[in-house]
């Protein structure tokens, strides 16, 4: 289906506030920085939308689909339960995106959520995507407390180790962030349930 100009000029200006965004953080996004980033004049943001929020939660949306673009992508590839929560993790690092100044930019998103109902409403929905991809991968092979157990520890492991990477000092790269993730799985799960989980074929 053909877009029309105003979809392309919309896209392009959520794109803009993207890239304002990992730069500056949400507190930084200003009407100017959005528009420049697009290659906009400031007084067309008004015209595609209703406000700066409104610029703000299509914009968080993309960001997380950036991220979750990379995830699907790995999980179609997966050919049993491990690779497919293996792929998760991965695809939760990409090596591009896994730096200081995108996770300042994930942690203002947290922060600004806890005072924000929309903004709020989008972090449950990415936590609940995460938390079914993840259940996903153990169900029938751990049981019900146990899955919702291990969905929360990884989810967990996920947030802190963005979390640290903002921190001035961290130099933690995307591969050994995958890679302490992956042993801490490992040894949450037990070699017994790592194996049935290798040997377990995802579902068609």
């Amino acid at each position: 289906m053909k877009r029309s100009i105003e979809d392309i000029r919309r896209q392009e200006l959520i794109e803009g506030a993207y890239r304002a965004f990992l730069q500056f953080g949400i507190d930084g996004l200003t009407t100017a920085r959005i528009c420049k980033e697009a290659g906009m004049s400031p007084g067309i943001l008004s015209y595609y939308f209703k406000s700066k929020d409104e610029v703000l939660f299509w914009m968080v949306r993309h960001a997380n689909r950036v991220i979750m673009d990379e995830v699907v992508n790995r999980m179609k590839q997966a050919t049993t339960r491990w690779d497919r929560l293996m792929a998760i993790v991965e695809g939760n690092f990409p090596e591009d995106l896994f730096e200081q100044n995108v996770a300042n930019a994930w942690l203002s998103f947290y922060v600004a959520s806890a005072k924000d109902l929309q903004l709020e409403r989008l972090q449950r929905l990415f936590h609940r995507r995460l938390a079914s991809n993840l259940s996903s991968c153990v169900c029938h092979l751990v049981e019900g407390e146990q899955i919702r157990h291990f969905v929360a520890a990884v989810a967990i492991l996920i947030d802190g180790t963005w979390l640290h990477r903002a921190a001035i000092h961290s130099r933690m790269t995307s591969a050994e962030a995958i890679s302490l993730i992956k042993s801490q799985i490992e040894s949450t799960l037990g070699s017994d349930v790592v194996t049935a989980a290798k040997n377990t074929p995802v579902s068609p």
